[in-house]
């Protein structure tokens, strides 16, 4: 690859439906304690870490997560909340030191009979080929897979 860095723009769209209310569905969101057991995309031998959370406009979060020989950090930063409704907001995530994405993403939160579907739509740039956008798109159906049992409890 060139010295020059580049930028690969992309948008990821994934959508799930759970037997859970929005109201459900947003506290999964919002709970730092919740988010910890599952927003994190891999098998079971990944871990994640809150270290900031601040779920308000202009709020944000930093959380680590990753393999046992790697650590990806995520840098947020929340722009619009409609409680129960939508979620947009700015990330960053960078592997060790190195940013390798950054993207706006806007996730949805739509009543369906008396479940509710999520509908996340992530609008990336990827940095010096870092992934793809079908490793984006894997990343959040891993992670959206483990927010079933999470929703149920309520």
């Amino acid at each position: 690859m060139s010295s020059e860095a580049s930028v690969v723009h992309d948008t990821v769209v994934v959508t799930r439906t759970y037997e859970a209310s929005a109201e459900r569905v947003y506290r999964a969101w919002k709970d730092p304690a919740l988010l910890e057991q599952w927003y994190v995309p891999g098998d079971d031998a990944w871990s994640a870490k809150m270290h900031d959370f601040d779920f308000r406009v202009g709020g944000g979060k930093r959380f680590t997560f990753g393999p046992p020989d790697e650590t990806f950090t995520e840098d947020c930063h929340y722009v619009d909340i409609v409680p129960e409704r939508r979620i947009c907001y700015s990330m960053a995530i960078s592997r060790g030191e190195k940013r390798i994405t950054v993207s706006m993403v806007t996730v949805e939160l739509r009543p369906r009979g008396s479940g509710c579907e999520v509908r996340v739509t992530d609008q990336l740039a990827i940095l010096d080929g870092a992934e793809t956008a079908g490793d984006r798109r894997r990343g959040w159906g891993e992670t959206l897979g483990k927010l079933p049992p999470i929703v149920a409890t309520g």
